[in-house]
């Protein structure tokens, strides 16, 4: 198996998009390598006014930066990019075999997801490496943590 040489952390304007990116920041770290924070503007496929346009790449560009402080509040060296285009498409676009994904899943069912589809999922489906997919609803527990757990009984 081939080592891990890079985080990469895709990100949009989401709570969890954040936790998902403070969890990447932390493995970059364990693992001494950097991150590559993405943002894929996907509104151009929809018909937007020029303003809403502007707005939503204002507020990607904004979820950039913050992810960036995230990352390098870690200490590690930190990369970004905004892209255009179908997110899970530019996300796998840009790794590589030896990467890791971090992203977060908003966990959309039923009719949600059909319409929107699930990027995490396309993701997970096609990208060249690891993916790891931090759910909205789920704890975040440290290595610290799961190391000094108390070891549970067998049952016999």
């Amino acid at each position: 198996m081939k080592g891990i040489n890079r985080v990469v952390i895709p990100v949009d304007t989401s709570d969890v998009s954040k936790v998902a990116a403070e969890q990447g920041a932390y493995f970059a770290k364990l693992l001494n390598v950097g991150v590559f924070i993405i943002s894929v503007n996907d509104s151009r496929q929809y018909m937007l006014s020029t303003m809403l346009e502007e707005k939503i790449q204002r507020e990607k560009q904004f979820a950039l930066e913050e992810v960036k402080k995230i990352a390098e509040g870690e200490g590690v060296e930190t990369a970004t990019m905004l892209a255009a285009g179908a997110p899970a498409h530019e996300i796998v676009k840009y790794a590589q075999d030896d990467d890791l994904i971090v992203m977060a899943s908003q966990g959309r069912k039923g009719f949600n997801k059909f319409l929107l589809g699930s990027v995490s999922e396309e993701v997970l489906k096609t990208a060249p490496c690891a993916v790891m997919i931090i759910k909205e609803k789920s704890k975040m527990r440290s290595i610290d943590f799961l190391s000094n757990r108390p070891q549970e009984k067998k049952k016999r």
